[in-house]
């Protein structure tokens, strides 16, 4: 495994988890995923979204939602690295202060993959497990 790939993986988690507790930079976010990534919280009972458009009307709704959100990762481990794919794990921790509403708190593993696209690693799959019960 190449160091630089390592870490070039585990940036892009980190700038799509910084984006998502901004709240207020969709274009930074989105820039994370490759156009037909997908986004899958189906097994925490959020949904599956697909493609960039779908992405942006629901992050955008997240936004509008939340007052606060924090999310840390940590365990990060590639799974597999190819010449132009990778795929990759870590755990979660979130928490979120919605607009009205309860906090929610959530601990997950994410499944990622990824596809090099011009040079740049980007999402290509997110999908979210729950490590504790929601």
């Amino acid at each position: 495994m190449i160091v630089e790939d390592r870490q070039a993986l585990q940036d892009r988690l980190s700038t799509y988890l910084t984006a998502l507790d901004r709240m207020t930079d969709i274009e930074l976010l989105l820039s994370c995923f490759t156009d037909d990534g997908v986004f899958d919280m189906t097994d925490l009972g959020y949904p599956s979204v697909q493609g960039k458009p779908a992405l942006r009307e629901f992050f955008n709704d997240v936004f509008v939602g939340m007052a606060n959100s924090a999310h840390y990762a940590a365990n990060f481990m590639v799974n597999s690295l190819e010449q132009d794919r990778a795929s990759a794990q870590t755990h979660v921790m979130g928490i979120g202060l919605p607009v009205e509403g309860d906090r929610v708190e959530f601990y997950v593993q994410y499944l990622l993959e990824y596809e090099r696209i011009n040079l740049a690693w980007k999402i290509k799959s997110l999908r979210g497990l729950p490590l504790m019960p929601v």
